[in-house]
């Protein structure tokens, strides 16, 4: 008599950097993906030597190590979404950007360029070509502050600047623009901009005396789950902060310095 097959899982695909600390990184979306039902599936670009405070070594994968990776997901899995995460270099954009121009489905960038334990994720000759191959392959982009700044030569330090930022970048990049606000002096806004206009998301700050590790990748990973499962950008986006909101307020220590914390995700399948 045969068993019955077990049941389906969908899967989301993480292509980002190792962070020992399990803090950010592809093993915060992996956590972040199996949270709310999806299974993970990893594709690893590079790997850093770094604590909750510092980076003190990055090593980026060989260029044919990630083709192999990406080659066998693809050839054995069908992952209804992407994150990308940390791409160190100039040859793992210009993969990345390959993989998913062929795989055509969702995928949210979220542009890491420094970490919050202090040390940069990108090399600077990689930045152009993030630009200008990788981003055009995304549905959504969500940089922080300091990220769009950079792609606009500008500080960004008020709300109404941040809304003019992300509508700029939606126009630049043709693409959808989430934009973190965590970093604005009051209550964070992030603010989404789209061909169609702009929405504003604001919840009020907890946790602001603690230095929390992978907010971005908790929230852009929650996105991909959210595009992943059909819905509209949006109501994505509202619900990736939810989750995010609840991970933030169920944080924890772990580390020596007891300024570190954790985010806390809980099971919320879609």
């Amino acid at each position: 008599m045969s068993s019955p097959l077990s049941p389906q899982r969908p899967a989301i695909l993480s292509i980002a950097g190792f962070d020992p600390t399990n803090g950010a990184g592809i093993l915060a979306d992996a956590a972040v993906f199996r949270a709310l039902g999806f299974h993970p599936l990893t594709v690893l670009t590079s790997v850093a030597a770094q604590g909750a405070s510092q980076v003190a070594l990055i090593q980026p994968l060989p260029e044919e190590f990630l083709i192999r990776q990406l080659e066998i997901i693809a050839a054995e899995f069908k992952p209804v979404a992407v994150k990308v995460g940390m791409i160190y270099n100039a040859e793992a954009v210009q993969v990345v950007t390959a993989f998913l121009r062929a795989a055509k489905i969702p995928a949210v960038l979220d542009p890491v360029m420094r970490s919050t334990s202090g040390g940069d994720l990108i090399k600077p000759e990689a930045l152009p070509l993030m630009e200008s191959l990788l981003i055009p392959a995304c549905k959504v982009i969500t940089p922080n502050l300091a990220e769009a700044g950079y792609f606009l030569d500008r500080q960004i330090i008020t709300q109404s600047e941040a809304e003019e930022a992300a509508q700029e970048l939606a126009w630049l990049w043709g693409t959808a623009v989430l934009l973190k606000g965590g970093h604005l002096k009051d209550n964070p806004v992030d603010i989404l901009a789209q061909n169609d206009g702009l929405d504003k998301f604001e919840r009020p700050r907890i946790a602001g005396e603690v230095n929390l590790r992978g907010t971005g990748c908790a929230l852009s990973s929650a996105l991909a789950a959210g595009l992943a499962g059909k819905m509209e950008l949006r109501k994505a986006v509202t619900f990736a902060r939810d989750f995010l909101q609840e991970a933030v307020q169920g944080h924890y220590r772990a580390a020596e310095n007891p300024l570190t914390g954790f985010l806390n995700y809980s099971l919320r399948p879609l």
